[in-house]
């Protein structure tokens, strides 16, 4: 049996919120447990050590706050270590990138709503195939809506759309990030208890096909942010996206650049099991895929 890692984003309750697909507390904590029947759950030191089990590592992208409340908590209590990426855009300039805009404005508005407002400004031939990689959403326009807003249009396309929308939901931003993002005090606290910490993203951007670029404004600003806040450079790196369209480009275009920073290593969004002994671009695994297949 080979290694994995698994991927997590939103560990909470729906609650209204249904423009997100959230695992709750309670199947993650029977993740963990039904994981550790099988697997040795380790931190991303511990990935070359020797052992008698396949190990697994727990990934968390986009740094909410429900992972500090609801993941950290089971994790401490269970005494597991977990791996935790941080987005520093909305933390340093008070920006909320367009793929929360999008999760916030599509819980609270109708997806009717929205498709119309998009279809009435941008070309929007193709989006039946295009929209096939959202599959797991089983409305339609659901599918098209986060297609357009989250791969078709630009940021500042989609700003658009979503703005004001937001905006009338939440019109003081500064405290909805207080309350949707980690705090500097938990990022601290994660890490002093075990948790490892990296670089996600500045403004959860996909890749743009030129490796300097995006290194300086896409990782850099992060690992400069966590830098200050845990005093040492963070050594590893989850790409927004897992690149986006351009992930294999990505990764033969940004590899050496991060290896020249000292990273050790990062980790996609492509579904697969790990060698036993992992290059530097590890494959993870979702959450959701382990529910339905993996674990009963």
């Amino acid at each position: 049996m080979n290694n994995i890692a698994v991927m997590y984003h939103y560990i909470r309750g729906q609650n209204g919120w249904s423009g997100i697909i959230p695992l709750s507390p309670q199947d993650f904590s029977h993740q963990i447990d039904t994981l550790s029947r099988t697997y040795d759950i380790i931190s991303l030191d511990q990935m070359y050590k020797p052992r008698s089990r396949p190990w697994c590592i727990l990934t968390f992208d986009d740094g909410t706050k429900d992972q500090y409340t609801n993941a950290f908590e089971i994790l401490k209590r269970k005494g597991v270590p977990a791996y935790f990426t941080v987005m520093s855009g909305p933390l340093v300039l008070g920006i909320i990138p367009v793929m929360h805009l999008v999760h916030t404005v599509l819980s609270f508005v109708t997806d009717e709503e929205i498709w119309e407002l998009i279809r009435s400004k941008h070309d929007t031939t193709g989006i039946e195939e295009a929209s096939t990689i959202y599959s797991y959403e089983l409305n339609r326009l659901r599918r098209y809506n986060k297609y357009m807003l989250n791969v078709k249009l630009t940021t500042q396309e989609s700003i658009e759309i979503l703005g004001s929308m937001f905006d009338s939901l939440f019109p003081n931003r500064s405290e909805f990030i207080d309350n949707f993002y980690l705090t500097e005090g938990e990022i601290k606290q994660m890490h002093s208890e075990g948790m490892t910490i990296g670089v996600h993203c500045h403004k959860h951007e996909p890749y743009c096909g030129d490796p300097q670029q995006f290194y300086d404004r896409e990782i850099k600003p992060c690992r400069d942010y966590l830098m200050k806040v845990l005093g040492g450079e963070p050594e590893w790196y989850t790409p927004a996206f897992g690149g986006g369209v351009n992930h294999v480009l990505m990764k033969e275009q940004l590899t050496s650049i991060l290896l020249a920073k000292g990273f050790k290593g990062a980790f996609t969004t492509t579904s697969k099991e790990v060698p036993k002994k992992p290059g530097f671009w590890i494959d993870r695994i979702d959450c959701s895929t382990l529910m339905r297949v993996n674990i009963r």
